[in-house]
């Protein structure tokens, strides 16, 4: 009992350090203070996204920011893509032939970025849902810091199949670094670099980008080589952040809300598993270890309350299935507290997470074996191998 008592303390102190905080964009419109912004680019990486590509379009319609151009890259697509981008008229281009080496939404993105003429380049995925005043938070976040933009969306639930996302997300969140405490050092010189509009400092434990949501200007994506530089990278989200850092070349990492949200894999279990295996194991390799080692800590205190409550519970060992139920207590209420900024995840989907966790391990296990076998995964009806 010792030993679980301590990996609970240590778990829900790994829990804290993780997802300290929760970095939102602010609400505003850089015109409101009387600045004019630099032209806007949206590209839109697109491959049979007849669903997800035509609630997007609507949202950018709708913006009350301008918008100097959309352009929608056809990646391939077998539906009703390329007629629903040119219903909505942005501007269509049908990816050429993939170059050897490339993967695919990294093509896409390349072929977008070079065809863009705005100043500042915003790659959205094309499940990303925008508020009316999404695009001008986004602008806003990029004008008080001066840097590369990036944000987690947040994930809007509307399934029970989609729930299985609960732990995935958390990962994705804290293997980044985007809820580690920031200290005072960094405080002071991000407070003093920001007056100067000299942005060098970050947070040393942020590896890389979210894909879903990247604001990069022109002369900053020609500087790291554009998606030519991770052509060939399953987390290109990462590996563009990596070359960010190359080029010190600062990045600022966001929280969605409702004005910045996505809804994943809407496509049922079979889309979600081909998802998640494509990036667990890709994105581990990235990871620092110090963030690995609050990770697993984590895990295993999240995983062990339920298993030595039915443990205890088998044994009839009533006083510590009773200090087991009250650890368990104690995770929901800590995984309601993060799950609740990440997304719409439903009570009832916390209360009763050991499934969820159990999805996401198996799942990580798949991925990681994949990744050592050399075996591929589906996804978009397309072969990737996770041992690059």
């Amino acid at each position: 009992m010792i030993i679980v008592g301590t990996m609970m303390v240590l778990g829900l102190a790994a829990s804290w350090i993780l997802f300290y905080r929760f970095p939102g964009l602010e609400r505003g419109d850089p015109r409101d203070r009387g600045n004019q912004t630099p032209r806007l680019s949206i590209i839109i990486p697109a491959r049979n996204e007849e669903q997800n590509l035509a609630l997007l379009l609507g949202d950018l319609r709708n913006q009350t920011h301008d918008i100097h151009e959309i352009i929608c890259v056809d990646d391939g697509s077998t539906d009703q893509t390329a007629r629903i981008a040119n219903a909505a008229e942005a501007r269509l281009i049908t990816s050429a032939p993939r170059p050897a080496g490339w993967l695919g939404k990294s093509w896409a993105c390349q072929q977008g970025g070079e065809a863009a003429t705005g100043t500042l380049l915003l790659f959205l995925d094309a499940d990303v849902r925008l508020s009316p005043t999404g695009i001008g938070k986004l602008l806003m976040a990029h004008q008080n810091n001066g840097r590369v933009i990036s944000v987690m969306p947040y994930h809007q639930i509307e399934n029970k199949t989609e729930a299985l996302s609960l732990f995935f997300n958390c990962i994705q969140m804290g293997a980044n670094g985007l809820g580690l405490p920031v200290g005072r050092a960094q405080k002071k010189q991000e407070q003093k670099t920001q007056k100067q509009k000299i942005h060098k400092s970050r947070h040393p434990y942020q590896i890389g980008l979210y894909g879903p949501v990247i604001l990069i200007s022109r002369a900053d994506y020609q500087a790291v080589g554009g998606h030519t530089a991770i052509k060939d990278s399953i987390v290109d989200d990462i590996a563009l952040g990596e070359k960010l850092r190359e080029k010190e070349i600062p990045f600022a990492l966001f929280m969605g809300d409702h004005d910045v949200s996505y809804r994943m894999y809407r496509g049922g279990l079979r889309e979600l598993i081909q998802g998640w295996t494509k990036n667990q194991a890709a994105g581990v390799a990235k990871t620092p270890l110090f963030v690995i080692v609050l990770v697993f800590f984590w895990i295993t205190a999240v995983a062990s309350a339920p298993f030595y409550l039915v443990l205890n519970l088998v044994g009839q060992q009533w006083l510590e299935a009773g200090i087991m139920a009250a650890c368990y207590g104690i995770w929901v209420l800590e995984l309601n507290r993060i799950a609740r900024n990440i997304g719409s995840f439903s009570v009832i989907s916390i209360v009763f997470y050991p499934p969820l966790l159990l999805f996401y391990l198996l799942i990580f296990l798949r991925s990681l074996a994949k990744k050592i076998l050399g075996r591929p995964v589906i996804w978009k009806d397309r072969e990737i191998r996770l041992d690059k």
